[in-house]
């Protein structure tokens, strides 16, 4: 009786949870929608290539097949598709064993030059057979050529997107991409794209076909955590899908002038919190990270870049009260801040609040937080943001651009 009770509670809400999720919206972004969903391939490659960055110099790949198979990438950085090419071949291998007899593939590129362009295309085969001493193959399958421009320019240059709080709305993509104009070199999730991925069909869906959408306008992306990213039963499996640089969801990369810092800023709650099941181990996590963001900001890679952006999911900001300021926020202040002000950062990108805001640098030095904090907004498309940085080696800007079009927010820096 108790499990009939529990099984109709569970059917009341259901419909509740689903409408969150899945809200009603307008022909528009259900032509944008389908735009995305209409990536998913009926063959034995049922996910096109999606790309990584792993580095401002390194960039993996990914794709998804319907069965147990291998894969290779075939790649080249010759501009002319008319021409006789030799492919290159990348593929991934661990502890001695090449990637193989799993639906998800990924391949790393060896000697990718971010100066010229890129041409890949994702290859599997089918494996219908895996004994100790003999696999057996199908015939394999090609996808659809992708094109990625140069993102290293000779100008040093550097202009990137930042997407935030999407929360499942994959149609935000395709209509508020174009809004900061061409010229993007890459893309950033930064969190609560997904909202507590439950299901390999939401990952697929809400992250993996979107990223290959971006993969399709010739935009790489880097996926950063926000913390619903961290709930839900696909939670530990998350990474099983991605490309991350040293097996972490945190980074810093090199673009021309441009040191950016890409950071996993937790959970929003103590990792005592009875939500959590007593699963959480986020304390320990994020002092692991502040000791490898200690020594980014002493190394000379970070000293010889011009500019220095962090991106992270969920804000510091010096103006709320401590007893109003949840668990999450007073940490990433705790541990980050600091070690932001000694690296002098120029920008901060966040997100987590679900509403636009800039934080501006605290105005008594002695108190730290001495760079401004833009934050993007979230749902409904009304409301809805994109961020565009630009860097060039004498100039730093942010916009941010609202889903009508219109500048909400902007900032831009000069040196010498």
């Amino acid at each position: 009786m108790k499990r009939l009770l529990a099984l109709a509670a569970l059917a009341a809400i259901a419909p509740t949870a689903l409408a969150q999720q899945r809200p009603e919206i307008t022909p528009a972004e259900k032509t944008a929608r389908d735009e995305i969903l209409a990536l998913r391939g009926e063959g034995f490659i049922t996910v096109p290539p999606w790309i990584q960055l792993l580095a401002g110099d390194a960039v993996g790949v990914g794709w998804m097949t319907s069965g147990p198979g291998d894969g290779r990438v075939e790649w080249t950085q010759d501009a002319e598709p008319d021409t006789q090419v030799a492919w290159k071949n990348a593929s991934t291998s661990r502890y001695g064993l090449v990637q193989a007899n799993s639906t998800v593939q990924k391949a790393v590129l060896k000697g990718y030059d971010p100066s010229k362009p890129l041409r890949l295309r994702a290859v599997s085969r089918p494996i219908t057979t895996f004994k100790p001493y003999q696999v057996v193959y199908g015939e394999p399958t090609t996808s659809k050529e992708v094109r990625i421009p140069p993102i290293r320019h000779a100008d040093g240059s550097a202009s990137f997107l930042v997407f935030n709080d999407v929360h499942d709305r994959i149609q935000f993509y395709p209509l508020l991409t174009p809004l900061p104009g061409p010229g993007v070199d890459f893309m950033v999730f930064n969190g609560d794209v997904l909202t507590d991925p439950m299901t390999e069909q939401q990952v697929v869906e809400s992250l993996l076909l979107p990223m290959a959408w971006f993969a399709s306008k010739g935009i790489p992306c880097y996926f950063l955590r926000g913390n619903h990213e961290t709930r839900g039963a696909m939670a530990r499996r998350l990474h099983e899908y991605l490309l991350l640089p040293e097996d972490r969801y945190y980074a810093a990369m090199t673009f021309g002038p441009l040191r950016l810092l890409l950071l996993d800023s937790g959970e929003d709650k103590p990792d005592s919190s009875k939500e959590y099941s007593g699963l959480n181990d986020f304390d320990t996590y994020m002092e692991e990270e502040r000791d490898w963001l200690a020594k980014e900001i002493a190394s000379d890679v970070y000293k010889a870049a011009t500019w220095h952006v962090v991106v992270e999911h969920i804000p510091p900001d010096y103006r709320t009260p401590l007893d109003k300021k949840w668990y999450g926020p007073t940490r990433v202040e705790k541990l980050f801040v600091p070690l932001f002000d000694a690296g002098k950062i120029d920008l901060a990108v966040c997100a987590h609040n679900h509403r636009a805001d800039v934080v501006p640098p605290h105005p008594d030095p002695s108190k730290g937080f001495q760079f401004p904090v833009f934050i993007g907004d979230a749902h409904p498309l009304a409301r809805a943001t994109v961020l565009r940085v630009d860097a060039a080696p004498k100039t730093l800007r942010i916009r941010r651009f609202q889903s009508n079009g219109t500048v909400g927010a902007e900032q831009s820096w000069t040196k010498p």
